[in-house]
């Protein structure tokens, strides 16, 4: 036994809601599969980009989607070819800092 005390919260403390709980993808009269359209499918992903747009966390979808390599369906806004283009951009912006840090 310790002579210090338990550094745990008790558990009737309110938890907080995780981010997607609320997400407008959530909502049990959208099919999931909607955000899922064939990538030569504009009316497919236009209606999922509509649900994205209303969305209160679509800025975390989209940076949840881009730090895990999400590769198909609408995140946050964006379609598949679009999380690609952002992916390119953040690794050619990384490989520029690094080469400028090597420079010195």
């Amino acid at each position: 036994m310790s002579i210090f005390p338990a550094r745990r919260a008790p558990d009737n403390l309110p938890r907080p809601v995780h981010w997607a709980a609320v997400a407008a993808c959530k909502d049990p009269d959208v099919d999931p599969d909607t955000f899922f359209p064939a990538p030569t499918d504009p009316h497919g992903i236009e209606e999922a980009k509509s649900y994205c747009r209303t969305c209160p966390v679509q800025m975390r979808c989209r940076t949840d989607a881009l730090n895990r390599g999400e590769e198909h369906g609408v995140w946050g806004g964006l379609d598949e070819e679009e999380l690609r283009a952002v992916r390119r951009i953040r690794r050619a912006a990384a490989a520029k800092q690094r080469a400028l840090a090597k420079a010195g």
